[in-house]
């Protein structure tokens, strides 16, 4: 099968179940079929299938809704039925009778039905068409495959699309219930849409008397021009959303109602009138509707001070005769127009004026001007009456700040509790004269001033007794009936009953100023930035001697003007102590010393240490206690450390100048310590570092460093920093050697010394510093092995010897010079080596007694060379200092 193509099959077949060809119905069901039928039997009458239950004519099915569906064959003939349906989308549900759903496929589940039944439930939104094949078997049961009768049917379902709800129109009534021409006409519903749609193309029909009125359609209100007592208007609402229309509410009519009249203008004349005025009414009547005044039920009515005149009901005047001074009359109408009352309106009270003279009246504020917040106000008046009439009532009003104060009505006096500062005040008063009142009279205003503060307490500071080291103050509290603080008050001091304005507004008098004897009092004006107060004084207090002022005491040494911060202990110590009597009198000073915290007996009283008794790093301290003749004393403490003098560096060379390449001796016994010892010397020469009081060294020519510091025993120090010069090295110059025979022969040039030193050693030499410039040299303190020999001296420019061994031979030959032997060795200049292996065996040692080195030599020379370790301070490639 293509498109509701299915595999082509038979469906609802009856199959061949034998080799005998006879056919039965298939019972269980066949699927597969749906659209191509059922070809393996005859079709001697074909059928047309039908399927209801689907919404053919609502438009296509509703996404997700369920349809309760019949199919069958047409017209039922006897035998056996069967059949296969099939759905491209949805699902299946509540199947009927002989009815079951296989592979998604429905069909029957027994032979014995011709009709069937299911609910098919329709897909989701968007899936579209949805075809249904149908394929129909009714058998006549005689097992053979002959005189059956089948056949097909196909439909396709549209997806119906979206439906609109029709809106409503709800809640319809008259605004308002019961319309006049006045109030108009109008009308009032709630609309309401299923699908949130806006309201568009509502539709509105007016009906006047039962005739449209199409010139307001979509109005909801009736102009009021259209309008008129005893119309029937009657309207229809039709709610749309643009798509649809709702249903059409219709009201029923609604009868327009009479407009009740108004009385308007009203006034009465004159308009002050008085005791022999006749009042006159006049007012104007007004109906919206047209219509007349009933003037029988229109209503007039008179009120003589709140109560009704019934005599003068309806009537539009009042004589004079019934009018007294003073008298309040009020008049009220409410007109008629033959069916309903209007409203009823007032003139409101209108007072009756007398003939008789007013009173007058003036008055004045007491204190007049200005007042301060501790003043009574009061209010004086007086009054005139040109009749001689008799002030039988007064009438008084405060102000304050412009807004009455109801609480002294007819008060003529405002206490001070009241009142307060800034503000102003000011009073009215009327008169009666048992006719009528005055005109109110205003008196001036009153403006409240300040209230000076008042001193409650004041205090001349300290407490006790006073002496010329006391500074005096003074301290008082104050009190402000306006609630001001204290600012601008005003201070007084006197002196023995005089006033110094010199120390005015003083809060604080230095004792300085005070002396012994005088009597000091102080007096104080509050104020409170505006005013001042009262005053207050204190009562007079005399200045009593005063002790010396703690003195200030230094230590130092003698002569005073050391350098240092501390004393020291080269020179005596002194205590210098400064103190001031503030009554001037003389002041004697006592000493008490004290060493490390211990208490010096035999140095109390005396002011100076001898140098002798101070040792560097002990702690001094002294009480000075100054005195004035009276027996008054203070005291005060101080105490030093007596400070460590630093060492002096100083150094000089055992030999001056030192020889070059020899070895010389630096000496720093010259260095000292004033005030004590020095426990270590340490030398930096050419960089290198030695300790020691002496150092010897060897040094080549050039210039050199050499750095001493010295450490005393209070671990303080000094350096110094010098450089030395050597000159050149004097030593032999184009050593050579030779060998002939057994005999080795040097020989050197040179005209600076006097004797020559030969050394020698079988192995090359480079363990001795300086013997070779490419020798590694040691370092200081390292032992070097010497292993050259002493052979000989001579003060000749050759030297010769037998070849102690047929080997290779070594050779050194120094100078001395100024009785000191140049040791360094040059290679090449004094040091040689020459190939002795062509030597005889039987040679022998050549020399004689002058050749052999004294013993002496050779231990001074194996001393030399030891001290070579670490002192050589060689110029070479590698390592120089």
């Amino acid at each position: 099968m293509t498109r509701r193509s299915f595999a082509v099959g038979l469906v609802l077949i009856f199959l061949l179940s034998s080799t005998s060809q006879v056919v039965f119905a298939n019972s269980n069901g066949k699927i597969g079929s749906s659209s191509s039928g059922c070809s393996c039997h005859s079709n001697s009458s074909p059928i047309s299938p039908s399927l209801s239950g689907l919404p053919w004519g609502a438009g296509g099915y509703t996404p997700g809704s369920t349809y309760s569906l019949v199919w069958d064959g047409g017209p039922h003939i006897s035998g056996d039925g069967g059949f296969n349906l099939l759905a491209s989308a949805g699902g299946w549900s509540n199947l009927g009778t002989d009815v079951q759903l296989v592979s998604g496929e429905l069909t029957h589940s027994s032979d014995a039905s011709r009709s069937w039944t299911a609910d098919w439930t329709a897909p989701s939104a968007g899936t579209g068409d949805v075809d249904f094949d149908l394929a129909v078997l009714y058998a006549n049961g005689n097992s053979q495959n002959s005189g059956d009768s089948w056949g097909t049917g196909t439909w396709t379902l549209s997806e119906a699309g979206p439906t609109n709800n029709p809106p409503s129109a709800s809640n319809v009534y008259y605004v308002p219930s019961n319309p006049t021409k006045a109030t108009g006409l109008g009308v009032s519903y709630t609309y309401d849409d299923a699908d949130g749609d806006s309201e568009q193309g509502t539709t509105i029909r007016w009906y006047r008397d039962g005739l449209r009125v199409s010139q307001i359609d979509d109005q909801t209100d009736v102009p009021n021009s259209w309008i008129a007592r005893g119309q029937s208007w009657r309207v229809e609402v039709t709610p749309s959303d643009g798509d649809d229309e709702g249903d059409t509410v219709s009201l029923n009519p609604i009868t327009i109602g009479n407009t009740i009249p108004i009385a308007r203008n009203l006034a009465i004349s004159p308009d002050a009138p008085l005791d022999i005025d006749d009042l006159t009414l006049d007012w104007e009547y007004y109906d919206l509707d047209g219509n007349p005044q009933d003037t029988q039920q229109t209503t007039i009515h008179w009120f003589l001070d709140g109560s009704r005149v019934t005599e003068l009901d309806g009537e539009a005047s009042v004589s004079s005769i019934m009018i007294r001074s003073d008298d309040e009359w009020e008049v009220a109408i409410t007109p008629h127009d033959g069916t309903d009352f209007g409203d009823t309106i007032t003139s409101g009270k209108i007072i009756i004026g007398s003939s008789n003279n007013q009173p007058t009246v003036n008055g004045y504020v007491n204190p007049p001007g200005n007042a301060v917040t501790s003043d009574a106000l009061q209010l004086s008046y007086s009054s005139f009456d040109s009749d001689g009439d008799i002030i039988q009532d007064v009438e008084i009003r405060w102000y304050r700040d412009g807004v009455r104060v109801s609480a002294f009505n007819d008060e003529q006096t405002v206490d001070p509790s009241f009142t307060s500062k800034g503000e102003t005040w000011y009073s009215k008063v009327r008169v009666f004269d048992g006719l009528v009142w005055s005109e109110w009279f205003e008196t001036g205003s009153v403006l409240i001033g300040n209230t000076p503060p008042v001193v409650t307490s004041i205090t001349m500071l300290p407490d006790g007794p006073l002496t010329t080291s006391t500074e005096l103050s003074v301290v008082w509290e104050q009190t402000d009936i306006d609630g001001d603080q204290e600012s601008g008050s005003q201070i007084r001091w006197w002196v023995d009953g005089e006033w110094v304005r010199d120390y005015d507004d003083m809060t604080s008098i230095p004792s300085s100023l005070t002396i012994r004897d005088q009597h000091w009092s102080v007096q104080v004006l509050p104020g409170d930035g505006e005013s001042l107060g009262s005053s207050m004084k204190t009562t007079s207090r005399s200045i009593d001697n005063a002790p010396p002022s703690a003195p200030e005491v230094s230590l130092e040494n003698t002569p005073i003007g050391n350098m240092m911060e501390n004393p020291d202990s080269l020179s005596d110590m002194i205590a210098t102590s400064i103190s001031n009597d503030p009554d001037g009198e003389p002041i004697s000073y006592t000493y008490k010393w004290s060493r490390n915290g211990f208490h010096v007996p035999d140095l109390d009283g005396q002011s100076v240490v001898d140098q002798s008794r101070l040792e560097p790093g002990s702690t001094w301290g002294v009480e000075v206690t100054a005195s004035d003749p009276w027996g008054l004393e203070s005291s005060s403490f101080t105490e030093v450390v007596i400070a460590n003098v630093a060492p002096t560096a100083s150094w000089e060379s055992e030999t001056s100048p030192p020889t070059p390449g020899a070895m010389a001796t630096f000496d720093a016994s010259s260095s000292g310590d004033p005030d004590g010892s020095i426990s270590s010397y340490i030398w930096i020469i050419n960089g290198v570092g030695l300790t020691g009081e002496t150092v010897d060294v060897l040094l080549p020519s050039g210039v050199h460093s050499v750095s001493l510091t010295v450490i005393d025993d209070m671990g303080m120090s000094d350096t110094i920093s010098n450089q030395i010069t050597y000159g050149d090295v004097i030593t032999v110059q184009s050593l050579e050697a030779t060998v002939s025979g057994a005999t080795v022969t040097l020989s050197w040039t040179d005209d600076a010394s006097q004797e020559y030193r030969i050394y020698r050693s079988t192995s090359p030499i480079t363990t001795v510093v300086g013997l070779t410039s490419m020798d590694e040299a040691p370092g200081w303190g390292e032992l070097t092995p010497v292993q050259m020999n002493p052979e000989g001296a001579t003060s000749m420019k050759t030297w010769s010897e037998q070849a102690p061994v047929a080997s290779t031979l070594y050779y050194v030959v120094t100078t001395v010079v100024d009785g000191n032997e140049v040791v360094w060795v040059l290679d090449g200049q004094n040091h040689v080596s020459v190939d002795a292996s062509t030597a005889g065996e039987s040679a022998e040692e050549s020399g004689g007694s002058s050749d052999i080195l004294p013993l002496v030599l050779t231990a001074m020379l194996f001393v030399l060379g030891a001290s070579a370790i670490g002192i050589a301070m060689a110029e070479r490639k590698r390592r120089g200092f």
